[in-house]
């Protein structure tokens, strides 16, 4: 309640705060009450972190397959997916969810410069597959380089470059499985590009999530070696797919 001293309104008069300041009469608003986090409100917080955390080791992992050519909402896009797989696990429970228990699969073509996906360039489908034995196998089948690739301009050659790490997201440990890459000349009589197949040795301990990534480098052959010609606007790199052993 306000009240009146010397001529002047003091105290809370209403939602209005009327006080003196010197010879004038400030009258300011009520400031508002913050509410309360819910217990919801506060777990569904801890989730979150836990996304973005993870989130950012794949980021780093693949970052040479990224090659800041990434587009400019790709960090929220990644946070959000991750948070995604972990949730879509509804036997999780909220503010203890990780990644490794959630659906993986949900990770599989993302596309790290959402302006330049994969699939609208290499038409040929890759094969991934995580035995039981302790092995990842992946397969780009047979493929004609001028019906099931797309190019244009000064391109000579196309660098296909694969990885593939295993995370502990709980410790913040990643590890190298093992990585490659397959150079195609393009101006070439033959366009058959024969089957390429890798496999790579998984020892690592039960609950460990293994990720794959892939990226197309289109190239200039130079006298001075292979220039690069991706950019912002070129360059298809995607996570191919993801396990939990």
């Amino acid at each position: 309640m306000g009240k009146v001293e010397n001529g002047y309104v003091r105290g809370l008069v209403g939602s209005v705060i009327s006080r003196r300041v010197g010879d004038l009469n400030v009258l300011q608003g009520r400031p508002r009450l913050r509410k309360q986090q819910t217990a919801g409100t506060k777990a569904a917080g801890v989730d979150f972190g836990t996304a973005s955390r993870s989130a950012g080791m794949i980021r780093r992992a693949f970052w040479t397959l990224i090659l800041d050519y990434q587009d400019s909402g790709m960090i929220n896009r990644l946070n959000a997916q991750v948070l995604r797989a972990m949730r879509a696990n509804r036997s999780q429970q909220a503010g203890t969810m990780q990644l490794a228990a959630g659906k993986l699969h949900r990770l599989a073509d993302f596309q790290f410069n959402a302006k330049c996906h994969m699939q609208d360039y290499l038409f040929a489908d890759v094969d991934i597959t995580c035995t039981a034995s302790g092995g990842l196998d992946i397969i780009i089948p047979a493929f004609d380089s001028e019906r099931d690739l797309l190019w244009s301009g000064n391109v000579t050659h196309c660098r296909i470059r694969l990885q593939a790490f295993a995370f502990d997201f709980s410790t913040g440990v990643r590890r190298k499985v093992g990585s490659d890459e397959y150079l195609i000349p393009l101006r070439t009589r033959e366009k058959a590009v024969p089957r390429q197949s890798w496999h790579f040795d998984v020892s690592d301990p039960a609950g460990t999530v293994i990720i794959v990534g892939m990226s197309l480098e289109f190239l200039r052959h130079m006298p001075q070696g292979f220039h690069l010609l991706n950019d912002m606007a070129l360059h298809p790199a995607a996570i191919l797919g993801a396990f939990v052993v």
